[in-house]
């Protein structure tokens, strides 16, 4: 594996990656999803985790309770009959004062960790939408990082075990508005990946960019600093340019992003509409930032639920990398530029923005 990692970004690729990582286990599988649904493709990785477990393998799957609310209770009862030791991260309590929490954070991360040897995070999820085979030409456009170094693997593990933590005991998650403790992950190829507050660690990169700004997310809603550090970087004279599907699967959310699209753009930002190309058009659920030459991908959304709320992931490469090169290219191929009449806000967007903080 090249630089001891792989792109994937075509769910169909991913899920035979995976599938073939599953087989080949010898010791323990972690997984881990914010969305699981019981269809054509979560039938078939419950089966395979089914099947290592009864093989001896320890296997270990964490879901969140609204992103996986499709993953049903006879789902998961078979998951647990075969074997699984299955986790469900803030399930909720109707009769209890801490139910907020089920609403307000979130186990947001994607993680596959296989013997310790070999780990998959990014954006997809296991889910019939992510499949050329179950789906179609519409099918989501997302992005998954496969490796093998040592040091991405160790640090994967850490975030895997955090959110058992947190999934395993009710007390854990009571203070519902302190932050999540995510971490960036420093890719360099080694048995060693360093670790930072990610907020603070794409405050830092933001804050001294040179050249230009990428930012391709399915839902974009900066707050604070994260707000004004593209307006102060526009009034520098970078090159900004912001992502966006053109329909996602929350369009509340996208009446929010497109307001605030709409406000940079109108301070010089190139803003990018994506369609996949097609009628109907394809939605990007793709997490993915340049700073100058470094890309950072993962799970985590240009917001503050990502930040501060949820549990999520990024791992960032510094050296510049053909195929992230490529992959920006082919993205903006399948976009095309926004017109400001296309981004205006509508009062859909006006009536949710006091609450933007929690969308």
């Amino acid at each position: 594996m090249a630089e001891s990692f792989r792109l994937i970004d075509e769910g169909d690729v991913f899920y035979a990656r995976a599938l073939r990582a599953i087989r080949n286990a010898r010791e323990h599988i972690q997984f881990m999803f914010y969305i699981w649904t019981d269809d054509a493709v979560g039938k078939v990785f419950s089966r395979a985790l089914v099947r290592k477990a009864k093989q001896g393998v320890k296997v270990t799957l964490v879901v969140d309770a609204i992103g996986s609310h499709k993953l049903s209770t006879p789902a998961i009862r078979r998951l647990r009959k075969g074997g699984v030791e299955v986790f469900i991260h803030n399930r909720p309590h109707i009769f209890r004062w801490n139910w907020l929490r089920y609403l307000i954070r979130r186990n947001h991360r994607k993680i596959i960790l296989i013997d310790n040897k070999k780990a998959f995070t990014g954006g997809f999820n296991i889910m019939r939408e992510c499949s050329t085979k179950h789906y179609g030409a519409n099918r989501w456009l997302d992005l998954m990082v496969e490796t093998e170094s040592l040091g991405l693997v160790a640090a994967l593990q850490d975030q895997f075990e955090d959110a058992c933590r947190r999934a395993r005991h009710t007390k854990w998650s009571t203070r519902l508005l302190t932050r999540s403790g995510n971490r960036a992950i420093l890719f360099r190829g080694s048995k060693t990946a360093p670790t930072y507050s990610m907020s603070r660690y794409l405050k830092r990169k933001l804050r001294t960019a040179k050249n230009q700004i990428v930012i391709c997310v399915p839902y974009f809603i900066p707050y604070g600093f994260f707000w004004r550090i593209l307006a102060r970087k526009l009034k520098q004279g970078l090159s900004v340019e912001v992502i966006l599907s053109k329909k996602s699967d929350l369009p509340w959310i996208d009446a929010v992003s497109f307001l605030m699209a709409y406000s940079l753009q109108k301070r010089g930002a190139t803003v990018w509409l994506f369609d996949g190309g097609i009628n109907p058009p394809r939605f990007s659920h793709t997490k993915l930032f340049r700073i100058d030459d470094m890309f950072v991908t993962g799970s985590a959304n240009y917001d503050y639920r990502s930040m501060v709320l949820n549990l999520d992931t990024l791992l960032a490469f510094e050296k510049k990398h053909a195929d992230w090169e490529s992959l920006v290219l082919r993205i903006k191929k399948l976009s095309r530029v926004a017109l400001a009449q296309e981004l205006k806000p509508t009062l859909r967007a006006w009536l949710l923005w006091p609450f933007r903080w929690l969308l």
